[in-house]
């Protein structure tokens, strides 16, 4: 019974996507409507998948209070962020280090709005993927103080910027200090900078993290296991020859499954103790 459980679960997320497809037979039954001037845009979906992922979905088109309506105005959004929660919310590969960090943190705006847990997530994991420079450094860091109320996705922002910093002038504040005496910051950045220069001064020494796991020192060839599992991660199984990306992961049950994707295809795994491994070289 767990088996068939498990197979019917993965086929659910591996056609899930297909709903959004044109060409699929399942019509969808809501729309959400962007203003841009005189330009209506919209984004499609299922009331129910929606609220099945989010209690907020759910008591708007569910709720005792619901209102019953099939077209939604969205003004707190723009139309490319919100189809990006969409897709994700339909399991469509979302690489969310593909996305600039104010894109990303206006999709998180969305996933606190709607209780999207997992999404909050990943977008927090992403974050050191993006490139610091020292042209958006300052950028980052004052984005972070625009995002206070979210004080996840600030940490993780100023934590970004900061480890930059730190390892650009090697912990040395006053190599900073002469940096941002040279950039266009103003006195409007004063705060910013303060707590930029607080932070690179408490932080630990950083060490260079493996793009692939995450970790220092790297995981290559070390099984991969829940306490240690990273979403997006390229990872091999030491009984196949089958590669590919860890996507997803199932925490909610006993055996931990995820679904990798190789070749375009997505294949539903139950991690043992020693069946797959991270491949990071």
């Amino acid at each position: 019974h767990f088996y068939k459980r498990f197979v019917l679960q993965m086929a659910l997320m591996a056609n899930l996507p297909k709903c959004l497809s044109p060409d699929s037979t399942i019509p969808t039954n809501v729309r959400f409507l962007f203003h841009l001037g005189g330009v209506i845009k919209e984004v499609k979906a299922h009331k129910m998948i929606l609220a099945l992922v989010s209690d907020v979905f759910t008591t708007e088109f569910f709720g005792s209070m619901k209102e019953d309506k099939d077209d939604i105005d969205i003004k707190d959004a723009s139309q490319e962020v919100f189809q990006a929660m969409i897709d994700f919310i339909y399991n469509k590969q979302v690489d969310l280090g593909e996305y600039d960090l104010p894109f990303t943190s206006e999709l998180y705006n969305l996933a606190e709005k709607y209780n999207i847990q997992d999404l909050r997530k990943e977008i927090i994991a992403s974050i050191p993927k993006h490139d610091m420079t020292d042209e958006n450094v300052l950028d980052v860091a004052i984005l972070a103080e625009e995002n206070i109320h979210h004080k996840p996705l600030s940490e993780e922002l100023y934590t970004a910027a900061t480890g930059f910093l730190k390892m650009k002038f090697e912990g040395k504040l006053e190599k900073a200090i002469d940096f941002f005496s040279h950039t266009d910051a103003t006195q409007a950045h004063g705060l910013v900078l303060i707590k930029m220069m607080t932070r690179m001064k408490e932080m630990k020494p950083i060490s260079a993290k493996c793009k692939n796991c995450k970790s220092d020192p790297c995981l290559d060839r070390v099984v991969v296991t829940r306490e240690n599992f990273v979403p997006g991660a390229k990872m091999a199984a030491l009984m196949s020859n089958l590669d590919g990306k860890l996507v997803n992961v199932n925490s909610s049950i006993d055996t931990f499954q995820c679904c990798l994707v190789t070749d375009g295809r997505v294949h539903a795994l139950t991690l043992g103790s020693t069946n797959y491994k991270y491949n990071c070289s």
